[in-house]
């Protein structure tokens, strides 16, 4: 399938990556350096923009937009701050300086997360690299209101926050170096945090749910397969097998349909999924980001294949019918280099029918059922 791009735009300075909250008009564009947060619309016009005295390692956005939480100096130092870059609060953990960013701290911050409703602030927190503390703040004296201890089950895990589009419930992902994963679902239920193991395979990928919250699916095998699931029950509804030798399912994935997902590929490709047959169906080209020969795209490499690949590094759902992806700026660039071009693309060609999330979250309510709380 040949998609026109709506729009594109070069970004000339050096960035780093650009992300959207869940169910969120907003965007946040993370300076190369990793010291300035810009917050964009949907036509990538900036609103605000936050200047960290640090480089950060994770943020959060609340849902006006006019807060950022950050996580600064290798997991040491957790600061929120105003869209006039007023810092309002900051706690910095007693660890001795790491010399290389890749040796993690005994102790440290890991990831953040504002609530819909933004009263709740999550945060989480790693003690003695053994065990997680997952953290809820009052979003007014951002002290800790409840907490609860959860082991790490790999040790020296790395830990993310991923919200279901009911935003009631939290995904955890703890991810260990040699590629296993695991998956938590957290609830608050204003008196006691609640923590669920998730049985999915051992290297499973986060999720990606569907709009309405009533499944997911998640890459997992190497980038081998897509497994897809139902919420909250985690019943198996298929497997997706990556049909080829070379290349394989990547890490971004996206619904734009009741019946159909995108999904990227380790070699910058797109693909689209039948979830009801769990096959390709098709893929997705933009017109002028065709496949090329990897030795084409990028000519200043050495030792590689003789083999399509892309110049996309990654994208997100942008709207209701739009997609924003990144894209490797000039045929020169490295895979690695900061010069990007933003492009939205989407349209009816692309989208069908999708569920929406229901106000009533009947998905949470099953969940939260099965914890045996009225």
């Amino acid at each position: 399938m040949l998609i026109l791009p709506k729009h594109e735009q070069q970004i000339d300075w050096s960035f780093s990556y650009i992300n959207q909250p869940i169910n969120s008009e907003w965007a946040t564009i993370v300076s190369g350096d990793r010291k300035k947060v810009t917050l964009v619309d949907r036509n990538l016009s900036p609103k605000y923009e936050y200047q960290l005295p640090d480089e950060i390692s994770c943020l959060a956005i609340s849902p006006k937009g006019d807060l950022l939480a950050a996580i600064m100096a290798n997991g040491n130092c957790l600061a929120i701050m105003t869209a006039e870059n007023q810092l309002v609060y900051e706690q910095k953990l007693r660890n001795p300086p790491v010399k290389y960013y890749f040796l993690d701290n005994e102790n440290e911050f890991e990831d953040c997360w504002f609530d819909a409703d933004g009263v709740r602030f999550w945060c989480m927190k790693v003690i003695e690299g053994e065990e997680l503390e997952i953290q809820i703040r009052d979003t007014n004296s951002w002290q800790i209101q409840r907490k609860l201890l959860l082991e790490d089950p790999f040790g020296s895990s790395s830990f993310s926050f991923y919200p279901h589009p009911e935003n009631q419930i939290l995904a955890i992902c703890a991810a260990e170096g040699q590629g296993l994963q695991q998956i938590y679902w957290l609830y608050d239920d204003g008196m006691e945090i609640h923590a669920v193991e998730v049985p999915c395979p051992d290297d499973t990928a986060p999720p990606e749910f569907h709009p309405a919250g009533s499944e997911f699916v998640v890459v997992h095998d190497c980038g081998r397969q897509i497994s897809r699931f139902s919420f909250p029950e985690c019943n198996l509804l298929g497997i997706c097998k990556w049909p080829h030798a070379d290349d394989g399912f990547g890490y971004y994935m996206c619904y734009l349909s009741d019946d159909r997902i995108l999904v990227n590929t380790d070699e910058g490709l797109m693909y689209l999924i039948d979830i009801n047959k769990m096959e390709i169906s098709d893929q997705l080209i933009l017109i002028g980001h065709e496949p090329r020969s990897c030795k084409e795209l990028y000519p200043t490499l050495k030792d590689l294949k003789e083999q399509l690949c892309g110049d996309l590094h990654y994208f997100y759902r942008w709207d209701s019918d739009s997609i924003l992806s990144v894209h490797s700026q000039v045929l020169t660039q490295k895979p690695d280099s900061k010069q990007k071009t933003l492009v939205i693309f989407g349209g009816k060609e692309l989208f069908g029918s999708l569920a929406k999330v229901q106000q009533s979250a009947p998905y949470s309510k099953l969940f939260i059922q099965s914890l045996g709380i009225s």
